[in-house]
């Protein structure tokens, strides 16, 4: 998963779920990791459960993560609005099957695909018709995804900034440009342009849509 100051990685063995952070030549950031332990994996028609045990009572389970395998077959969605449910096996598995709505989550990829984005159009080279194109995108993707996201923080926003980061940079996937960005990379793109005439005035169409 791209972040701001290089990757999240997650890897899924047998029976746990590893999480690390990486910089961003894939080098481990220190010896910290979090380790899920992974009781059952459940696969219905539409998502991918692991499921693990409540650890305050031994008769209980919930989802650790909930994951979509992309249309193309090269990703997978890492879900946030999933069922957040603590029950047995059996009832977890009927609510996911019986949902329907739109999930949303972080995109992950294997390291092997992230390689290719290298070979997708530099932010550093986004003329002035691309970015407001990217604008476009950006705030269609932003709103739609807001409005889920605000049903299901529950009063928690702690993960905003994170969950916004990922609307940027796979809205430069959808145009073609590398994805692989950081906070201070980002950011200059948007001081490049903000300032323009142009791209004020069109900012204040996108907002009255």
């Amino acid at each position: 998963m791209i972040n701001k100051s290089g990757f999240v990685e997650w890897t899924i063995t047998k029976d746990s779920l590893i999480n690390r952070k990486l910089y961003p030549n894939f080098i481990r950031k220190g010896k910290g990791k979090f380790d899920y332990g992974i009781t059952e994996k459940i696969k219905l028609a539409d998502r991918v459960l692991l499921i693990g045990e409540n650890p305050k009572n031994h008769s209980e389970f919930y989802t650790i993560m909930t994951l979509v395998p992309s249309e193309n077959h090269k990703s997978l969605k890492y879900v946030w609005n999933g069922i957040d449910s603590i029950s047995n096996i059996k009832t977890i598995t009927r609510l996911n099957q019986n949902d329907k709505r739109q999930l949303f989550g972080y995109d992950l990829y294997s390291k092997e695909y992230l390689e290719t984005f290298k070979e997708k159009k530099s932010i550093d080279e986004m003329p002035l018709s691309d970015f407001k194109e990217y604008l476009k995108i950006y705030y269609r993707n932003s709103k739609i995804s807001t409005e889920e996201y605000m049903k299901n923080i529950k009063g928690y926003y702690g993960e905003a900034s994170s969950f916004n980061y990922q609307i940027i940079v796979s809205s430069l996937l959808e145009l073609n440009y590398n994805p692989i960005q950081t906070s201070d990379s980002i950011n200059l793109l948007f001081q490049k342009f903000m300032e323009n005439d142009e791209i004020k005035e069109y900012l204040k169409e996108l907002k009255e849509e």
